[in-house]
């Protein structure tokens, strides 16, 4: 069938009012992720002193050095991916890592509590930021928790039934990440929120879980022996900060309190705008061949 006279007369008026239909919107390119954060690369050292324990499963490095996180949104669920330096696994955990603990605090400002779920960690957060949901992550569990809640009362080796687990949270472990996905409603709106990003070592016996610290070198606690004083020493191995913030010079304010740590604006990443003038052009090019194929040739007699 061939094109009349009139038929790309028609498909330029098609083109014409598409076009007036992008020119009345926002075109960006979608993406799932909605926040993410790189941290820098071997500072798992607390403020800059802190040594491993001297037990062959902390033989290496990067065991605790986060160096990525990102926040995706998946409809219903969320996904939070977690990269490490060096993930490994000397006790056969239940997910395929044993040594790092990890805790997000989200928050919005107006609401929530202003101190730690428990203590153990050895910080304080930022009285402006409070706290609303925590989640704590192990190589055998991943659990919820809240203000009001008061979960770890129960009876400590009753790993499977604490209420605060959550049961259908998929865990994934490859390539030194860690991916989490959980529903939206257990972290909540994510929208002007904030998050706290903690990592220590985990210790079952330890206080919040965290491992302790001691003046000389041990075989299952970490060591600073630059300095004597260790009543408010951190136990957070590595933590991403706002990246105006040292986390060297943070951590190791804790002469006489503890240091207090600034959460992460939840902010999403920068979207790629595709601009109308370069749509218009190629638009405009396409309707041009289509009206020049198909239009009457004339010819000289």
């Amino acid at each position: 069938m061939k094109l009349t006279i009139r038929e790309p007369f028609f498909v330029c008026i098609g083109f014409m009012f598409m076009l007036m239909l992008l020119l009345s919107m926002p075109i960006f390119a979608q993406g799932n992720i909605i926040f993410e954060v790189e941290d820098p690369l071997n500072d798992d050292y607390g403020p800059g002193t802190y040594l491993y324990p001297t037990n062959e499963a902390f033989h290496g490095e990067g065991f605790f050095d986060i160096t990525y996180f990102s926040i995706e949104d998946m409809g219903k669920k969320y996904r939070l991916n977690f990269t490490f330096q060096n993930l490994n696994d000397p006790w056969n955990s239940k997910y395929g890592f044993s040594l790092p603990l990890i805790q997000l605090y989200f928050g919005k400002k107006g609401s929530g509590s202003v101190d730690l779920y428990q203590e153990g960690a050895n910080i304080r957060l930022d009285p402006r930021y409070p706290w609303n949901r925590l989640l704590k992550i192990s190589g055998w569990w991943v659990r919820a928790y809240t203000p009001e809640d008061n979960h770890d009362s129960l009876d400590f080796w009753d790993v499977e039934n604490n209420p605060a687990n959550i049961e259908d949270a998929l865990v994934e472990v490859k390539d030194n990440q860690i991916s989490i996905q959980l529903a939206k409603e257990i972290i909540g709106d994510l929208e002007n929120a904030y998050v706290y990003i903690l990592v220590g070592s985990y210790d079952p016996f330890g206080q919040d879980h965290f491992r302790d610290l001691k003046n000389s070198l041990s075989t299952w606690y970490f060591s600073d022996s630059g300095n004597s004083n260790l009543k408010f020493a951190p136990r957070i191995l590595d933590v991403i900060l706002p990246a105006h913030l040292d986390q060297k010079e943070v951590l190791s304010n804790f002469a006489e309190d503890y240091p207090v740590i600034l959460p992460l604006i939840i902010t999403p990443p920068a979207k790629t705008v595709i601009y109308l003038p370069i749509l218009v052009l190629a638009l405009l090019i396409l309707v041009f061949f289509i009206v020049n194929k198909f239009r009457p040739k004339s010819y000289n007699k």
